[in-house]
């Protein structure tokens, strides 16, 4: 019988009927997004493969867990640190990894967290995959602190991974270490079957995620003035700067968060995917939008050049709506846009499918397990040295 001090969660010996454990630190919902879907996912195809994935959960906590837009408390910083860090300690305990996986968004608080997560980690022996979820440098942003404390993690890790070509070149230049570029994955039925129905001109625009500045809301709204025949849909929930926007009549404020069934369905009935973002790791509503065949206009940040390359849509300037205008009014004619909607789909199918990524990251696992049975005492005492 437990006592109410044990820690809770699967027996031990699903844990030792595994091939491989592994300890994930990343976020959970709430709040929904990107990363949190990316981690259940991760758990879920581990499961189905006899892999034991334990994770613990390092998702915002107090208003920024609640309300879009909200700011940073100190206190509740703190306090999600104390949590992440007592349960890695336990988790360790419990499940006896054979590495840990660390998700890391190089905030300029989260990256110092991050480090002292990888440093309980090496203590223990136990081999540390720091997966940088983020556009690297946009979030370093010019902080001598941030870089210092990005050095460190670097330095602590075993293999780093990266989202796009950008930060890959940012570990090269400033860690003076290599790293993989290891992309999000979507869903095999996710993509589309049959070929798109390309419409002979362009009806309806879409952007989906959070509606924000940051997203580029302003100057999706400002290129639909140029468009009046055109439905601009912003699908996803509303930043108060951006509610307060006079916008024109043919711009649709969704205003909630989506259902996916219902994103699928917007992506199938959009003729363009408007995502112009001034920062980016890797966008998975950009992913889902490539696997359901739609063309794309984004801006050149983070892993979007990685994405679509030259074939898959339209790249632009970050702030800038003639560079929009000028791109929709580009890939109007029907002929552009599916030789666009064609290259997309395939390009998912040969990239981005759940499987593919996944014993890519197996395989990574494998690699480091072994070097660190192999060769773990010299790698510990070289991170001791660096740190």
């Amino acid at each position: 019988m437990k006592t109410k001090n044990e820690p809770s969660g699967p027996p031990m010996e699903e844990y030792e009927g595994s091939t491989m454990k592994i300890l994930l630190i990343s976020p959970l919902p709430p709040p929904p997004g990107g990363i949190t879907t990316w981690t259940e996912k991760y758990v879920e195809w581990a499961k189905d493969h006899s892999i034991c994935a334990e994770v613990v959960n390092n998702a915002v906590i107090g208003g920024r867990a609640t309300h879009l837009g909200s700011k940073r408390e100190i206190s509740s910083e703190i306090q999600r640190t104390r949590r992440i860090l007592t349960e890695l300690k336990r988790k360790i305990s419990m499940c006896r990894p054979d590495a840990v996986h660390l998700n890391s968004p190089c905030g300029r608080f989260g990256i110092m967290r991050d480090y002292l997560c990888a440093l309980a980690v090496k203590k223990k022996g136990i081999p540390v995959i720091v997966h940088f979820r983020c556009n690297i440098e946009d979030q370093i942003n010019n902080s001598r602190l941030s870089l210092y404390f990005f050095k460190k993690l670097a330095a602590s890790a075993n293999s780093i991974l990266v989202l796009n070509s950008p930060s890959k070149e940012f570990v090269l230049k400033h860690a003076r270490r290599d790293s993989r570029q290891v992309a999000n994955f979507i869903d095999d039925d996710y993509v589309i079957e049959q070929p798109k129905p390309i419409s002979p001109e362009i009806r309806k625009v879409l952007f989906v995620g959070n509606v924000l500045e940051s997203k580029g809301a302003k100057e999706i709204v400002s290129a639909a003035s140029d468009f009046p025949g055109t439905e601009f849909i912003l699908a996803g929930p509303v930043e108060d700067k951006v509610s307060s926007l006079n916008a024109p009549g043919n711009v649709r404020l969704l205003r909630k968060q989506i259902p996916h069934e219902e994103i699928r369905d917007l992506l199938d009935e959009a003729d363009v995917f408007l995502f112009p973002s001034y920062t980016e790791g890797f966008s998975n509503a950009m992913l889902e939008a490539m696997a359901r065949g739609v063309p794309i206009i984004a801006t050149g940040v983070g892993a979007n050049a990685d994405m679509i390359e030259d074939s898959g849509g339209m790249l632009v300037r970050a702030g800038s709506v003639p560079d929009i205008v000028h791109s929709l009014r580009s890939i109007s004619p029907a002929s552009v846009r599916e030789r666009m909607s064609r290259w997309n789909v395939n390009k998912v199918r040969d990239a981005y499918l759940i499987n593919r990524v996944m014993e890519c990251l197996i395989g990574i696992y494998d690699e480091v397990i072994n070097d660190e049975r192999k060769y773990g005492k010299v790698h510990m005492d070289l991170v001791s040295n660096s740190l």
